[in-house]
């Protein structure tokens, strides 16, 4: 079902000539909408380019996830960041799934591969995101060398923290951040960052895991004043309706942040152990949209 119109291609694409199709003179692509997207990448030719693909939006959304603030990452060739995808909707309904209610407390976001927890976003206390919360692109920018997107995660944790945004950037050319500005309200809160990957993990010490496939290694190295855990969770259905798994792993942190208080949070995806630098999000070079 997913693919049914890919043969139309022989068709609509009989009469291209592929030689003629020219490389695409952009590298940054955003889409403002229902559920808005960022896409960067440092080249369209090179197989080791790095590609980051991220989504804002909102649960709400026909057949949305609770995804939003959720990144892919291709590095080397490699997937390093990657998405679950959908489950196919006749597997959960031929178990008597409620997969259509879309109330903040309905099953489907009991669904395994359907809630935050199952994407390359953020949780706190263990709560859903908010199902008539959205979040737009808010910033962007297309500068050789800096590509980026921020966006403003608040009204997605309404009532979990007071606000959260996020940013991505390619720098360099060279590697990836992810920055996670969050403040928090009355109570203190635990914050989980998490990653969803096929790579195989090592946890070398406190800031840095190793990611390796194929051959292949990535740095994911976090930088924080924070006291963090580093911890795996298991990708292993939690129901006997969910689809299975395998081969694939969480990564990330816990930790516990006081009460009316401001953090922030760099993650970067590096082929060195080297810790890049990172800055504020307020003095990232995008405009406002």
């Amino acid at each position: 079902m997913r693919n049914r119109i890919i043969p139309a291609l022989l068709i609509w694409g009989a009469q291209t000539d592929l030689g003629s199709v020219k490389e695409p003179k952009e590298k940054v692509w955003v889409g403002q909408g229902e559920n808005p997207v960022g896409l960067m990448r440092t080249s369209w030719s090179d197989t080791n380019a790095i590609f980051v693909g991220f989504k804002a939006g909102s649960p709400s959304v026909n057949h949305a996830h609770m995804d939003v603030g959720s990144f892919v990452l291709d590095a080397n060739g490699e997937r390093w960041a990657m998405d679950f995808g959908m489950q196919d909707y006749n597997s959960l309904e031929t178990k008597g799934v409620d997969l259509w209610n879309r109330a903040q407390n309905s099953q489907r976001w009991e669904v395994f591969r359907l809630n935050n927890l199952a994407h390359n976003t953020l949780t706190f206390n263990g709560q859903l995101q908010k199902v008539k919360g959205y979040a737009k692109i808010d910033a962007w920018s297309a500068k050789p060398g800096q590509p980026a997107v921020i966006s403003d995660l608040s009204k997605i944790y309404e009532g979990q923290v007071a606000s959260a945004k996020r940013g991505i950037s390619i720098k360099n050319q060279s590697y990836v951040v992810v920055r996670d500005e969050i403040k928090t309200s009355e109570k203190p809160v635990t914050v989980r960052w998490n990653l969803l990957t096929p790579a195989s993990v090592r946890i070398l010490d406190n800031q840095t895991v190793e990611l390796t496939q194929h051959g292949k290694k990535m740095y994911l190295i976090f930088d924080t004043k924070e006291k963090i855990e580093i911890k795996t969770w298991p990708t292993a259905p939690t129901h006997d309706y969910d689809a299975p798994n395998p081969d694939t792993q969480f990564i990330g942190f816990e930790t516990t942040l006081s009460e009316n208080s401001q953090h922030s949070f760099n993650a970067f995806f590096t082929t060195s152990e080297k810790m890049p630098a990172a800055s504020a999000l307020s003095t990232w070079s995008v405009e406002s949209k």
